[in-house]
């Protein structure tokens, strides 16, 4: 999975250096006043740890690195990755973007058995919009719809705790999450 992960990576900072090539002739005034490169959001999902923080870096116009540390139901979660935004050039204040990370990714809570609570952890994939930027404000929204890549562990510790234990689950996981925060520019 890491490999894979590395190879999106690689694809995507592929394409932001031929977009600046293509975007460098239309760029606007207005425009680079609103692509931040440094924000801290607060929020919720996985990209926050949980219920957490966010720290987004930009160390070109397209590709940011992030890593979110929060509150995950069963502990601390965490998670590490890329964003590669696309500008408008049309509404500069809406954003859309791609996300890819690795961290935690399925929280197992058992009501009043605290001992049975886990995180587990892998990649997970995503897109989402960025919204609201206006030049003379420092924040934004975020909101994403993220696809969590699950090993075979999840489903295995669910089994065990049913079968060994007898807890009860009421729900099972989505095949999606979802995030949502606010982001704060810190340049």
């Amino acid at each position: 999975m890491m490999k894979n992960f590395l190879l999106i990576a690689m694809f995507l900072l592929a394409i932001s250096q031929s977009n600046l090539i293509a975007q460098s002739q239309t760029d606007s005034t207005e425009f680079h006043k609103i692509a931040d490169k440094i924000s801290l959001g607060i929020g919720l999902g996985q990209d926050y740890g949980g219920i957490g923080a966010n720290l987004l870096v930009y160390p070109s116009e397209n590709i940011g690195l992030f890593g979110g540390a929060g509150y995950a139901l069963a502990g601390v979660g965490y998670n590490v990755g890329l964003k590669y935004r696309f500008f408008s050039r049309n509404n500069p204040r809406t954003n859309f973007y791609v996300i890819g990370m690795y961290g935690y990714n399925a929280a197992v809570k058992v009501e009043n058995g605290e001992r049975f609570d886990k995180l587990f952890y892998g990649p997970s994939v995503g897109f989402g919009i960025d919204t609201g930027k206006r030049s003379y404000k420092k924040g934004y929204w975020t909101i994403a719809i993220l696809v969590p890549f699950r090993n075979s562990k999840v489903d295995d510790y669910l089994d065990e705790l049913e079968d060994d234990y007898g807890v009860k689950f009421d729900q099972k996981f989505w095949p999606i999450a979802f995030s949502i925060g606010y982001r704060f520019a810190l340049d």
